[in-house]
């Protein structure tokens, strides 16, 4: 099956469990967003404790994604603040990995996450990103596509140098959008995947705040959206880079759209009503 459509849920809702799946880290604990069931791949919130270590090297059979949601993490010798970001390839040393205060990092595993040996660099440092600050990088317009409404900026974290795969940043200032407003909907021929990490985004499925998650699969008509209280999120595009198309046929938006999400029975129980809390993950 894959992954399914995920659309969305608020990872707050989500109960935290013992370990990472695979096993190579029993002493953390996570939450696992979307899991492909064919690969192992998956999506997870990795929470690391106050004073968690790791003084011997360590090797993932799987590539592995990272962003700094809140906290500090140091790998070999790069120290990793909140909204510090790094891809490390399947075979990549971890000569030492520590936290002081400790982490809720958003990974994203190309592979079910097992102990390796050191041997399993199949992608060598092609694909390699040690470390990016994404607090000292330059916002850059949007400006690919003019269908795309104006104020949307863009961090590029990562385009992957085999498949064109990206990571991205996106921020968009409040308002923008109005009650009543038609607009075409959106679709790509490859995956979109989003965290939210501020702000709140309105969809035609309901209305997506800081810690919504959406996984989409290709060619899932959405749209249009607005933003309320402006919008910060983490992107990506798997299947290659996120190319637009656009129906011909217009739609409403609305402030105030209905809660009915798209999700599989695991998440239903998690995602059927709004959440209505306050902790940002």
């Amino acid at each position: 099956m894959a992954r399914p459509h995920i659309e969305f849920i608020q990872v707050q809702a989500l109960p935290w469990a013992r370990g990472l799946y695979g096993g190579a880290r029993d002493d953390v604990e996570t939450k696992v967003l979307s899991v492909d069931d064919q690969t192992g791949a998956a999506t997870v919130m990795v929470r690391y404790p106050p004073g968690w270590s790791r003084a011997t090297p360590e090797y993932l059979c799987a590539d592995e994604e990272m962003f700094v949601l809140d906290g500090d993490l140091t790998i070999n010798e790069a120290d990793y603040r909140t909204y510090g970001y790094a891809y490390l390839p399947a075979g990549h040393e971890r000569r030492s990995a520590t936290t002081r205060n400790g982490a809720v990092v958003l990974t994203f595993f190309e592979g079910e996450p097992k102990k390796g040996t050191g041997s399993e660099t199949f992608r060598h440092d092609g694909g390699l990103v040690e470390h990016i600050d994404t607090n000292l990088q330059e916002w850059k317009p949007v400006t690919h596509d003019p269908k795309v409404p104006t104020g949307l900026l863009s961090k590029t974290q990562r385009i992957d140098p085999d498949t064109g795969d990206r990571t991205w940043l996106n921020a968009r200032q409040p308002g923008g959008v109005v009650d009543g407003f038609m607009g075409p909907r959106e679709y790509h021929p490859v995956v979109e995947e989003m965290f939210i990490l501020s702000g709140d985004l309105y969809l035609e499925r309901g209305v997506m705040r800081a810690g919504g998650y959406f996984w989409r699969p290709p060619d899932i008509h959405h749209g249009p959206f607005g933003t309320r209280a402006g919008m910060f999120m983490l992107g990506r595009s798997k299947g290659g880079p996120l190319v637009n198309y656009w129906t011909e046929e217009k739609y409403e938006f609305t402030f105030d759209p209905a809660h009915r999400p798209d999700l599989p029975p695991a998440l239903e129980p998690y995602g059927r009503a709004p959440y209505r809390g306050l902790e940002p993950f």
